[in-house]
């Protein structure tokens, strides 16, 4: 079973994900708020008058238009309505059940935040970057694009002390080689391998699940194969 020594190369701070909303998105919001011309309004300028029209509704009323946009399908009318009012004091892209909308929240909280502030709380994701080798060079053939995000979430807990948020929650699974939620632990992964005697992997995600990763420099990671 090959053994992969794996660098931190940097950690990258983020408030908000790029491509989280498109100059669609914007003219969509501005037109169910009414705003006349949204259409017209140049591309370049939709961002900052998104922001201008979320200024003068109220936060609650704000949010839970975002909300019913980037959400609507997935949460109901009482949960869009609950968590309308909640967003001005909880992290929702951390605290929902529901690890499959954390992405989207973030999206809804990075332009709420950017409308107010004040008011609501100030999301944080975070982008590390890897840089894994092994003496094994056909080892690394495993890190791709389109791999299972289980393995990466394997490896980056090996790099966190075990009392860490994601150990603590996923040690289990973890340890069986199965994690069931990877893919939404995981948000954003981006695989280079330009260089056949390393594979820098880029991941991106919530600062709730890679904080634990801030103290550390490098450490080893030992593949095994999930149980059966």
């Amino acid at each position: 079973m090959p053994i992969y020594r794996v660098e931190i190369d940097g950690i990258e701070e983020l408030k908000e994900l790029e491509g989280s909303w498109q100059p669609t998105d914007y003219i969509a919001i501005l037109q169910k708020m009414d705003v006349s011309g949204a259409a017209e309004i140049p591309a370049a300028d939709l961002r900052e008058m998104c922001v201008f029209a979320l200024q003068d509704l109220d936060p609650p009323e704000a949010a839970a238009l975002l909300l019913n946009y980037k959400l609507g399908a997935a949460l109901s009318s009482g949960q869009i309505r609950n968590y309308s009012v909640e967003s001005q004091h909880e992290r929702l892209w951390e605290q929902s059940a529901d690890l499959k909308i954390h992405q989207p929240m973030f999206g809804v909280a990075s332009l709420l935040n950017a409308a107010s502030p004040m008011v609501f709380p100030t999301p944080d994701a975070l982008r590390v970057s890897l840089n894994i080798s092994s003496d094994d060079a056909t080892a690394l053939t495993m890190f791709q694009d389109s791999m299972d995000r289980a393995l990466l979430v394997r490896l980056l807990s090996s790099g966190m002390e075990s009392s860490s948020i994601l150990n603590r929650l996923f040690g289990d699974q973890i340890a069986q080689g199965k994690v069931a939620d990877a893919d939404s632990i995981l948000w954003a992964v981006h695989v280079d391998s330009s260089n056949p005697a390393s594979i820098r992997v880029t991941v991106t995600s919530s600062a709730y699940w890679l904080n634990a990763l801030r103290e550390t420099e490098s450490f080893e990671w030992k593949f095994v194969p999930e149980a059966k």
